[in-house]
């Protein structure tokens, strides 16, 4: 490997301080996205929850790791002040309007009416967002008068605020069956969880249930405006779609298809990665003294300077690896589908299509 690969290699390695994240991909990029992971990884990418600070709570073993990431590098979340984020506290009705709120940039300090709820107070930290949201119909309370600014809020509560928000016309959706094994057709918020159903926001369990009055929690709400907006600015029928190939154009040749972590002064470069299914990662060693690559499912030789070991991983989970001749050094795959891991790319043939605003 020449000297200007491998410095090329340590280059994407010292990226993980970039800050350009703040829009997702464009809808070629996305395109592009897709067909990359099917043949091949484009030569530069940098996964956005790495290229970010973690919250001292999160980590990429949390089922909402990837959307508190994405909405934490917009800005549009943020945590408290010992750096925690705390993903499975449950949010109130006041604290999920300011996270669906900030999501949709929407300035709370611009209202021109004031929420008339009897349980309110003008004066209180809510009180911008609560108006604004009473502003734009958003919000209408209670039959008594009464918001409940405390009170948990609930999945169809937390469904019904965060479509409003985003102008969803629900008007052409159609039940006419029960949704969910809980979720019934005769119900007020029945368009709304079929909505959510046919756009993949929310997901049944094992007995087909997704528990309407449940409480929700700061992760989960961060997880369902992830899913509107990456639905909503790439133009997807629903999340987690796999766009056809057939308009796709052919990826410039000759490029380094891998993900690459460099060894050197004793550490992996990147011990943490987040990475979609079927990407191969490549270990290369810079370092004079002999290092491995060792973990349950894959263990390469001992590598000299300048060696290489290449392992791709084809099933989701978390790889925890090190180095068997010195432990100390240790590091981190994790792998989930494609649509789990937002990725900036950039093509030299279609700059264009990736620049970001």
């Amino acid at each position: 490997m020449s000297s200007s690969n491998l410095e090329s290699l340590e280059l994407w390695s010292k990226m993980q301080g970039l800050q350009k994240h703040n829009k997702i991909m464009t809808k070629f990029a996305i395109k592009s996205f897709f067909m990359a992971l099917g043949a091949f990884v484009l030569f530069l990418q940098v996964p956005l929850a790495l290229a970010i600070e973690a919250f001292s709570d999160v980590n990429s073993a949390h089922p909402n790791y990837t959307a508190i990431m994405d909405l934490k590098g917009r800005g549009m979340i943020s945590g408290y002040p010992d750096g925690s984020f705390k993903p499975d506290q449950p949010v109130n009705r006041v604290e999920a309007l300011k996270i669906i709120l900030n999501a949709a940039n929407i300035d709370a300090a611009s209202a021109t009416r004031k929420a008339p709820f009897s349980d309110i107070a003008q004066d209180q930290w809510y009180a911008p967002f609560l108006n604004k949201a009473y502003d734009l119909g958003i919000v209408e309370g209670y039959a008594d008068g009464t918001f409940k600014p405390t009170q948990t809020v609930n999945l169809v509560e937390n469904l019904k605020m965060l479509l409003a928000t985003y102008k969803i016309d629900l008007s052409a959706v159609t039940v006419s069956s029960n949704i969910y094994a809980d979720a019934f057709a005769d119900q007020w918020y029945a368009k709304y969880v079929q909505y959510a159903k046919d756009k993949k926001l929310i997901v049944a369990d094992a007995e087909n249930m997704v528990y309407p009055g449940q409480g929700m929690t700061r992760g989960k709400l961060a997880e369902l405006a992830y899913r509107l907006i990456y639905i909503t600015e790439n133009d997807l029928e629903y999340f987690g779609q796999v766009v056809s190939d057939e308009d796709l154009p052919t990826p410039p040749s000759g490029r380094d298809d891998t993900l690459q972590v460099n060894i050197s002064a004793t550490s992996f470069s990147v011990p943490d990665l987040l990475v979609p299914l079927g990407t191969t990662v490549r270990w290369t060693n810079l370092d004079t003294k002999q290092h491995n690559v060792t973990s349950a499912s894959f263990k390469s030789p001992n590598l000299n300077n300048g060696d290489s070991y290449e392992y791709t991983f084809n099933s989701e989970g978390t790889f925890n690896y090190y180095c068997s001749l010195h432990p100390v050094m240790t590091g981190k795959i994790t792998v989930k589908p494609a649509y789990m891991v937002p990725t900036i790319y950039e093509d030299v043939e279609h700059p264009e299509w990736y620049a970001l605003e």
